[in-house]
């Protein structure tokens, strides 16, 4: 099933024609040069959410996975979900690839297990997903669950994810793995419940995981050191020749630095006031990055109609439910990473990684 994005397009298209002024001297960029706002939102639930970009060299192509939340449900919205799949040449035109099949076992928006926020790597002809997973999708939140280690052929993205294992990251009850290399050692940051804060373990082979506990710094020092207490989603990347790890504290997006991806130091947040782009009107959640070259580029994703703070699930409408995929440019200011989501993206000479 392949699902075409023309609708945001079009109205992406109609918002620049109606309330953007054009200025002398200056083209403007046009809808096929630039992403749209919203980037994608899942064509059964609108409940796209956690996104991961993962560039797939067999195709050719980007590839976002995400979690399906059934957002316009009245319950089990969180649970019952499966990994949805978005590809892309260009960064700017998107289509719907479906559901991720694990062991066979077809994906669809209704499923009798929980699957949530991949994180991706990949490795030779190969991908490897490590995706929270729980045995049940008993509401509200299906107790707790295991990282399980997953890998296909990067031939087949959708429908070949095998088991491998369940990663030794202080099971059972961490979420939100990012994978990182450096040189021939693999590193993954992931949350752990109950006070775990944000851990990290290293591995030479992407099966077997050494431990490392919390990660130093800044990234899990007290709650009034950092301006807030809970977070979850981190996500490392390297850029401008530092590594940067990104969470969500549900109040924009945390921004920490390193020399050696091992101890962080905290920079100012991005993310948290409204833009003003279609379905952009609200704090950034759950981020991404693709680098590609000197440029990199945030993915993450919105509640628009979320009140904040937030009432309890069970209080909240399907509508204030709903999620969209976005995408934005990020900058290096002054050794600060800053991040404009109302500046339109201009991809028209941006070359493949």
């Amino acid at each position: 099933m392949t699902y075409s994005h023309s609708f945001c397009l079009a109205l992406c298209m109609v918002a620049c024609v109606c309330c953007c002024p054009c200025i002398a001297d200056e083209p403007a960029l046009s809808a096929a040069d630039s992403p749209s706002k919203p980037l994608f939102t899942d064509p059964h639930y609108n409940g796209s959410c956690d996104p991961e970009i993962v560039w797939n060299n067999s195709s050719q192509e980007w590839w976002i996975y995400y979690t399906a939340r059934r957002a316009t449900r009245d319950i089990a919205i969180y649970v019952g979900t499966p990994i949805g799949a978005v590809s892309s040449p260009d960064l700017v035109h998107w289509t719907f690839r479906g559901y991720v099949s694990f062991d066979a076992v077809p994906g669809k928006p209704d499923m009798s297990t929980t699957f949530w926020a991949p994180g991706i790597i990949s490795h030779g002809d190969s991908l490897h997903m490590f995706v929270t997973y729980k045995e049940n999708a008993i509401p509200p939140w299906g107790g707790k669950g295991v990282i399980r280690h997953y890998v296909t052929s990067a031939t087949q993205p959708l429908d070949g994810w095998k088991l491998v294992n369940v990663p030794n990251f202080n099971q059972p009850d961490p979420i939100d793995a990012s994978l990182l290399r450096i040189g021939d050692e693999y590193r993954a940051y992931y949350r752990v419940g109950k006070g775990g804060g944000i851990q990290w373990a290293t591995s030479t082979d992407l099966s077997e995981w050494t431990p490392q506990g919390k990660c130093p710094g800044d990234v899990n020092a007290p709650a009034r050191q950092r301006g807030f207490g809970y977070q979850e989603a981190p996500y490392v990347f390297r850029w401008r020749d530092r590594y940067w790890m990104l969470t969500d504290p549900h109040e924009g997006l945390a921004v920490y630095e390193s020399a050696d991806a091992i101890t962080w130091t905290q920079r100012p947040r991005i993310l948290l006031e409204p833009g003003t782009g279609l379905q952009d009107n609200s704090r950034a959640r759950h981020p991404s990055v693709a680098v590609v070259g000197e440029r990199a580029f945030v993915f993450y994703h919105t509640e628009p109609n979320r009140p904040y703070p937030t009432p309890p699930p069970e209080e909240r409408t399907p509508h204030q439910k709903i999620s969209y995929l976005q995408m934005a440019e990020l900058s290096l200011e002054q050794g600060q990473l800053t991040c404009d989501r109302d500046i339109a993206i201009d991809l028209t000479s941006l070359a493949r990684p």
